[in-house]
């Protein structure tokens, strides 16, 4: 197998699935590329480089991602910059002899889907599928841990949650199952060449059902309160969250830099039923059945959300 390179590695799902890799062989090639290096100098070893590489930088990714075969495309987080960024990478990926691409997209692709992000992620895959080049995509669902610690935990104070989801479903993807099904796909690459993952947990839910299961878990009971996306963005304005992404905003106090308008707009997709996608592929990948949402909750409840190490989840 050639060298993997893995964009975007100082990440959590980097990080993860470089871990995965090196477990399943410690003598494999990895090409290591972030924006900040510094972060996995431990990582040093005969076989793996360690690079400096930006999206918005094409150069670097030039020379980051020269001697690889496959390319672990982790997307990056900034909307409106998203899709140019990703096209950076696939023109590298062509200028550096890639023949593969494994890209990190998101559940409910639809080109009528409202969420931001899930727009950006449809161009994206119409971008890669025009390339020339091999691909697999993997739409990952909505995090288990953000629904456990971002969504449930903070609504202990109150007892209640308020989203814009209406009645809609979704099902909530373990960090540790996509880490997995990432990493088997990059140690076999050949076979899953064309492939389009859904990555999802093992249930559908509501946020109904999943405050119930945030009740017994934390053993506090909480309610769930649908509102309007006008009352929601009302709510965002009233704590301060903006209401447009912007890379250099300051993160919240979770660690993480959000936005009104990506935020309501997946509650919204969410209510539209865009995100009613379950899938039996973690298993296929993997040969395991992903993990309950009410298993994750448990894990990491007492644990903020930028600090759930690996091994927790």
């Amino acid at each position: 197998m050639g060298r993997i390179i893995i964009s975007g590695a100082s990440g959590d799902l980097g990080r993860r699935v470089t871990e995965i890799l090196l477990a399943a062989d410690p003598d494999i090639e990895l090409t290591l590329v972030s924006r900040t290096p510094e972060k996995l100098y431990k990582h040093k070893t005969p076989g793996i480089r360690v690079v400096r590489g930006d999206y918005q930088e094409p150069d670097s990714l030039n020379a980051a991602y020269a001697g690889g075969e496959v390319l672990f495309l982790i997307s990056g987080l900034n909307l409106g910059r998203r899709v140019a960024e990703t096209q950076n990478a696939i023109a590298a990926a062509k200028h550096a002899g890639i023949h593969h691409i494994v890209y990190t997209s998101v559940g409910g692709i639809h080109p009528n889907n409202p969420a931001l992000s899930a727009k950006d992620h449809y161009q994206s895959e119409l971008d890669l599928r025009a390339s020339g080049l091999g691909y697999t995509f993997l739409r990952n669902a909505l995090y288990s841990e953000i629904i456990s610690n971002i969504l449930v935990a903070p609504a202990l104070a109150s007892g209640f949650i308020s989203q814009a989801t209406a009645e809609g479903r979704l099902a909530p993807a373990a960090k540790a199952d996509v880490a997995r099904s990432a990493a088997t796909v990059l140690l076999e690459p050949a076979k899953h060449l064309g492939a389009v993952y859904e990555i999802t947990g093992p249930e559908l839910l509501t946020f109904e059902e999943i405050a119930h299961i945030g009740s017994e878990v934390h053993g506090t009971p909480i309610k769930y309160v649908p509102i309007s996306a006008d009352q929601r963005l009302t709510f965002f304005d009233s704590i301060g969250i903006p209401r447009t992404y912007d890379p250099s905003m300051p993160p919240s106090a979770d660690g993480h830099m959000w936005a009104s308008d990506e935020l309501v707009t997946a509650e919204v997709a969410i209510a539209e039923g865009y995100q009613t996608v379950l899938s039996g592929h973690v298993k296929l990948i993997t040969g395991r059945n992903p993990e309950y949402l009410r298993s994750v909750m448990e894990s990491v409840k007492s644990v903020p959300y930028d600090q759930i190490p690996a091994e927790v989840s």
